[in-house]
């Protein structure tokens, strides 16, 4: 009891931090991006709405709802799909009257079996161009269901079956004699764990869209649901297999054991199908790999290790033995762990800012702590105790408990990294929650007198859409304000001021929330100062409203399930990264490899490590192969080619780019890196690549992907106007 007692305290406390972690999880919207935009303000009613979500929908249980102010559905026909964007989603509307409308969506991800929901509001101005009256309805979000935190600790605890089961059975390949007598109980018990954890998932996917009676729809209308049907299968062959044998002597048939393997691989199949590196859209097929990677390293290393103290407690004898085998697959493992960990966490963390203030951030840095941790333990364990204990050929009895229970320590640390881990397959990760627009926030503070009245007014965030304008009056106790009314005044005379009045909110402070910037342009917010005696005073503010949207730089499309998935490098860094990992485990495992092959497999493991070395560098420093290089252009530069370029350049890129192509648009400044200038960018790149481009975007800037929005013929007509506006030799 004494000995199991760290490794409850260490579960215990990673229980409770998954609790207080995945409390507000359900408070996340992921909608990329939407048209018309969210707080947009439209001159005209729009003929019908359009969502781009950040994963595959499920279409029999995701929907869009239009209302009006007094709650009234004025969306019609059933939610329409798209089979070229799996993400997408949309629905015709009436001809919609000014107003303000909210549009209300509800989701099923195809690939985790996760429900969301979620609302924003949009107004159609009035012909003059000011603001509608009314409001956006409040609607309730609250998703039927288990609470996210029972979620995750169901998860943590079915990722921790997953991981002693594939260490059990790894051990059970490595050890001779078989050790898998001793392991029978451990590998029962994960599997009887991992199917309950598997029925709790179907169940609760089902109770999220109503009830028991959704049985079906998740498991046979989703992805997320043909892997737990998967998962189910193994699982129940593997409980079979166990059961059998039980009945069995004791020996050990190959055949059992590869059966068993094939078990572990498909349940770690199945855990990493449903994860966010399989749901990032383009590259999936990466990132569900990289995770793949990821888990698998972990699964041999901290469940191998789990299996081999019972091992050892069962055959004391071959302890020393046992821990040496078991050490070389370990160290093969942890940089495995970390190159795919790595890959998986930029797949996930597209900028710095995607870990601060989110409860997937929180469990990020919780996870690095205890890994942090767990690497301790390990190098503990192998530069100290275990060569001390392999010296004395394990005859100190009082070493061998420290060892012990420093590998006991090891498991439990890495139980709770799993743990986490399983937090964060339940939080929207930084890039599943990216927006492929971002509001920008142009927030004023200004500050006017008249008279013996200070007056000071906050409009935030100052762009076109809702915004909260807040004024804090200072005024004579003797001669109070007792009311505010703002009045909006566009520079456009044409549109017609808006005058409302503010809300008090405390004895000297006024606000107004509301859509009342509905253009871009210079405004005027005059503040009407009522007070209890005397004139009443008006103090004007003049402020420059935009719009409240720039693309975001993680937005482009890469292309499709073999894309690369990263924002942070390019694939010669991928490489180079892969390259290192087997140089060093050459390397390192040198001595070992000299040992068992003689020095000729020595020198193969350095010369092996070399070459490693040199391919990473390349990658890194002489290899580069733009996009599109080899790509011919195989439209004609012909007149009329150039003219639908030069339109479709006017309509799509002079707003960044500029008319003359110099950078200098009037969006250019709300991009979080510059437009290029043709003039100098053109002429040294060839056709296929400014189409390439053009094509993809340019991951870390904000050029957008424009193939789902132009079709080949257009894109190519752009390089032609490219070519002939920008490249001096051409033009001449």
């Amino acid at each position: 009891m004494r000995r199991a007692a760290p490794l409850a305290a260490v579960l215990l406390t990673v229980v409770a931090a998954v609790l207080l972690i995945a409390r507000d999880a359900d408070a996340h919207a992921l909608l990329a991006r939407a048209d018309p935009p969210i707080n947009a303000s439209l001159r005209e009613s729009p003929t019908r709405i359009t969502l781009f979500m950040t994963e595959q929908l499920q279409r029999s249980h995701s929907s869009v709802q239009v209302l009006d102010s007094n709650g009234q559905r004025r969306d019609i026909g059933e939610t329409e799909f798209s089979d070229a964007v799996p993400t997408q989603m949309g629905v015709r509307v009436l001809r919609l009257d000014p107003g303000v409308y909210t549009v209300v969506w509800e989701t099923l991800s195809e690939v985790d079996g996760h429900t969301w929901t979620g609302s924003y509001v949009f107004s159609v101005l009035n012909p003059d161009g000011s603001a509608p009256a009314g409001s956006g309805v409040v609607v309730d979000l609250d998703r039927p269901g288990p609470p996210v935190a029972a979620d995750s600790v169901v998860k943590a605890i079915g990722l921790g079956a997953l991981v002693l089961f594939v260490g059990a059975v790894g051990i059970t390949a490595l050890l001779r004699p078989s050790p898998l007598p001793a392991l029978m109980p451990l590998m029962a018990l994960a599997v009887v764990v991992g199917l309950a954890a598997t029925g709790y998932e179907t169940i609760a996917g089902a109770l999220r869209l109503g009830d028991i009676g959704f049985l079906g729809d998740v498991l046979f209308d989703s992805r997320n649901g043909l892997w737990l049907q998967q998962r189910w299968y193994a699982l129940i062959l593997a409980a079979l297999l166990l059961t059998w044998r039980l009945s069995r002597p004791s020996s050990t048939p190959r055949p059992l054991l590869l059966i068993l393997a094939l078990v572990a691989a498909v349940w770690l199949a199945s855990a990493s199908a449903i994860s966010h590196g399989a749901a990032i859209g383009s590259g999936w097929i990466w990132g569900t790999l990289f995770d793949a990677l990821h888990l698998a390293a972990a699964s041999v290393w901290i469940g191998g290790l789990a299996a081999l103290l019972l091992s050892v407690r069962a055959n004391p004898d071959r302890r020393i033995d046992a821990v040496r085998r078991f050490s070389v697959v370990a160290a093969l493992m942890v940089p495995v762990l970390l190159a795919a960990g790595l890959l998986s966490a930029l797949i996930q963390i597209p900028d710095i800012d995607g870990i601060a203030g989110t409860d997937w951030g929180a469990a990020f840095i919780a996870k690095l702590i205890l890994l942090c941790l767990l690497f301790a333990a390990a190098a503990a364990n192998a530069f100290l105790l275990r060569p001390r204990d392999a010296a004395a050929s394990g005859s100190d009895p009082i070493l061998a408990r420290r060892f012990s229970r420093m590998m006991r320590a090891e498991v439990a640390l890495g139980l709770a990294v799993i743990a986490v881990s399983a937090v964060l397959t339940q939080l929207p990760s930084p890039a599943s929650a990216q927006p492929e627009v971002e509001q920008k926030d142009n927030t004023v503070v200004e500050t006017v007198a008249r008279g013996d009245v200070v007056a000071s007014l906050e409009i935030s965030p100052n762009l076109v859409g809702f915004n909260t304008w807040t004024a804090a009056v200072d005024a004579p106790s003797n001669n109070p304000v007792e009311a505010l009314l703002l009045r909006f005044r566009y520079q456009d005379r044409s549109v017609g001021p808006v005058t409302v009045p503010a809300t008090r909110i405390a004895e000297d402070r006024f606000q107004l929330e509301g859509a009342y910037f509905g253009l871009p342009g210079e405004w005027t917010v005059e503040m009407e100062l009522r007070r209890a005696a005397g004139d009443d005073l008006v103090a004007g503010v003049r402020t420059g409203v935009e719009s409240g949207f720039q693309a975001s730089p993680f937005a482009a499309d890469r292309g499709g399930a073999l894309a690369l998935p990263l924002t942070q490098m390019d694939w010669n860094g991928v490489g180079a990264l892969w390259a290192f990992l087997l140089a060093a485990l050459a390397w390192i495992n040198r001595p070992r490899i000299r040992r068992r092959w003689g020095p000729r497999g020595g020198d193969a493991a350095f010369a092996g490590g070399l070459l490693g070395l040199i391919v990473a560098v390349v990658l890194l420093t002489g290899l580069h192969v733009e996009p599109g290089r080899t790509l011919a252009n195989p439209v004609l530069r012909t007149e009329q080619s150039v003219e639908r370029g030069a339109a479709l350049f006017a309509r799509n890129c002079a707003s960044c780019h500029g008319e003359q192509g110099a950078g200098d648009g009037p969006l250019a400044d709300t991009l979080p890196a510059p437009p290029a200038n043709f003039t100098v960018h053109v002429p040294f790149h060839p056709d296929g690549v400014l189409f390439a481009w053009i094509s993809d975007g340019i991951r870390g800037t904000g050029m957008p992907a424009w193939s789902p929005q132009l079709s080949d013929q257009e894109r190519w007509d752009l390089v032609n106007f490219l070519r002939a506006s920008f490249d001096v030799s051409v033009a001449q």
